[in-house]
């Protein structure tokens, strides 16, 4: 007891306030770590801003320690300067060795940062759909098949990573592949994991072409474990079906298919670079002395005040980073350590200077906390939109926020009553918003003709939106009636146009939703006899499975001029009806594989409504 009750006395009561400020300054080794502190300090929060701050602060203890061993001659000040560079250390490597665990081969490394980073995924995200793939990328030479019509199964969803690919119909040109476009998302989109299928066009390499494979059984597994992964594929996927319907429009519309486009490689001149030869003599130099100052006697321990601070510290750094609110507890401990050590400095160093650089320090910890805190803060989003950020946002991980910012200005919310207009064709104008159905069903018809209904968390004038892009003054070529008392959220599409492109996330995500969007009402324009409430529950799923699969869509439009004056329409913001049809010959219910038993968002997981289950033996 008495070893212990004297080891306290020298941690509290052996050190008396003192009353004057030392003359002298602390020495330049000291001044240098802290100057590594203030910068460190200033890093951020990400994967390189951990590294920053790591890196820096380390190099600020390893400072301290030596300054503790040659000018202080404090035993516990070096130790714990030491060890907190040991923590800072192994806190380095461990997130430099997690930014290597994610790095990708040169092409998919071009891939992530062209389509998937402007959509804010991450690359641990990115990480699982490429090993989803095996980490290859399959190469198919000049003239090669990608597919043949009629014969090859559709058994994978393949995205072009270079190259050009061509499309054709029994011999008949209908339109280009491009890189990053899915090479098959028709084909995808039309069948359910417990159909198969056979190509119905062939697909041809123009160029020799890279591409990437995901076998269906391994992807719809990869949906099965990460929901937001199969939201992702969802919009990706039928964006790039009204991408390809687009082009086939721009083809029948101008008569004529795309042209080659060849770029000519500017060539680099050439540059020498001289080196600079310097050499260096040391004959001259100046020796310069050690420092003569060598600890004989070691300082007594310092206050109970100074190694509760580093306490502090120790917690806040060795906080694991893949923690949550790893950031907010760090600052927090570093803010109550800079404290600590102000009233260590204050009372019992008597140093001015370590009294200075600590408050110095308790500023910018404590602003970086304030700032993350706010971040964190609970976003509250109005009650009729929050149905709205649920269904189409949040899966794609926009921030509430942006999604506040999004729809808290240039915008509003509006009602219609049952059998009031929307849009009247050939008179109201398509320049003016951009509207998403809230709340009610609208209905869309081509001179007096029903087309298909609007539900909710859908956008109303999609098509006429990307069909005006560059084209404006036109007028609707549908009407749009409401069939219920609606409620509607109205953008002022000029407005909305300058917010996106200071928002490049949301303006990728905006895109991608109005091209699924436009699939979605190609889907149901091919099955305008649906009743309500199939219609609705096709509605509330991100992938709509209609019996009509585009592969059909597209190759009855190669081979009839009246289908192909109807898609005209419709992507002008006209169309015409169309009977329902028969489902394709070449679809099969597969009994090898099995649905996915998984309760997730993408009706891809549910058995085809067409399966009977089998009797009982």
């Amino acid at each position: 007891m008495g070893d212990n009750s004297s080891f306290w006395d020298s941690l509290i009561y052996a050190h008396p306030v003192c009353v004057n400020w030392k003359s002298e300054a602390e020495g330049s080794i000291y001044h240098l770590a802290s100057i590594l502190f203030v910068v460190g300090y200033m890093g951020g929060s990400g994967f390189f801003g951990l590294l920053y701050v790591f890196c820096l602060l380390g190099l600020g203890f390893l400072c301290s320690s030596v300054w503790a061993w040659l000018d202080v001659c404090a035993a516990d000040i070096f130790s714990w300067n030491f060890i907190l560079f040991v923590i800072c250390f192994i806190q380095f490597v461990y997130v430099t060795y997690q930014v290597r665990s994610v790095a990708f081969d040169r092409e998919f490394q071009e891939l992530y940062n062209a389509l998937f980073q402007p959509l804010g995924i991450s690359l641990t995200v990115f990480r699982k759909i490429v090993r989803c793939c095996d980490e290859e990328i399959v190469t198919l030479e000049k003239e090669h098949c990608y597919a043949m019509q009629g014969k090859t199964p559709i058994d994978k969803l393949s995205l072009l990573v270079s190259g050009r690919i061509r499309v054709t119909v029994d011999g008949e040109f209908l339109h280009y592949i491009f890189p990053l476009q899915f090479l098959d998302s028709p084909e995808w989109d039309s069948l359910r994991p417990t159909e198969e299928g056979i190509f119905q066009v062939t697909l041809t390499a123009e160029t020799d072409c890279r591409y990437v494979a995901w076998r269906r059984k391994k992807l719809y597994l990869l949906f099965a474990k990460h929901r937001f992964i199969s939201r992702l594929f969802s919009v990706l996927v039928g964006s790039d079906i009204a991408d390809k319907l687009y082009a086939l429009n721009d083809r029948v519309s101008l008569g004529k298919g795309l042209g080659d486009f060849k770029m000519n490689p500017s060539q680099a001149s050439s540059i020498t670079v001289t080196p600079l030869s310097f050499s260096l003599d040391f004959r001259n130099a100046t020796t310069v002395p050690l420092n003569e100052t060598v600890c004989e006697n070691w300082r007594e321990i310092h206050h109970l005040v100074f190694h509760m601070a580093n306490i502090c510290f120790a917690i806040g750094l060795v906080i694991p980073t893949t923690f949550n609110l790893h950031m907010i507890v760090l600052r927090a401990m570093l803010t109550i350590g800079c404290a600590l050590f102000i009233i260590w400095a204050t009372l019992f160093r008597c140093a001015l200077d370590i009294l200075v650089w600590n408050i110095v320090f308790l500023l910018v910890n404590l602003l970086h906390f304030i700032y993350l805190v706010y971040k964190k803060r609970p976003i509250k989003i109005d009650k009729e939109l929050n149905s709205l950020y649920k269904r189409m946002f949040e899966p794609l991980h926009v921030p509430p926020e942006q999604f506040q910012r999004l729809t808290g200005q240039f915008c509003n919310i509006q009602m219609l009553k049952t059998g009031q207009a929307y849009a009247a064709e050939d008179k109201t104008s398509v320049d003016d918003r951009l509207s998403i159905l809230l709340k009610g069903k609208m209905k869309v018809s081509y001179r007096g003709h029903f087309l298909h209904n609007i539900y909710p968390c859908a956008f109303i004038d999609s098509p006429e939106f990307r069909s005006t892009q560059m084209n404006r003054g036109e007028k609707f070529q549908v009407s749009i009636t409401a069939d219920d008392n609606c409620k509607f959220l109205c953008w002022s599409r000029e407005r909305l146009t300058f917010f996106l492109e200071s928002e490049p996330f949301l303006f990728e995500i905006f895109k991608y939703l109005i091209g699924k969007d436009i699939t979605n009402k190609l889907y149901s324009l091919n099955d305008p006899t649906l009743n309500d409430k199939a219609s609705q529950k096709m509605d509330q799923q991100p992938s709509l499975c209609s019996q009509l699969s585009v592969m059909q869509m597209r190759n009855s439009m190669a081979s009839s001029s009246d289908s192909e004056d109807g898609l005209q329409h419709f992507l002008r913001g006209t169309s015409t009806g169309s009977s329902l049809r028969q489902p394709s010959p070449y679809l099969r219910t597969s009994p090898k594989m099995k649905p996915i038993e998984e309760n997730v968002e993408d009706d891809v997981f549910e058995p085809s409504s067409t399966m009977k289950p089998k009797a009982h033996q």
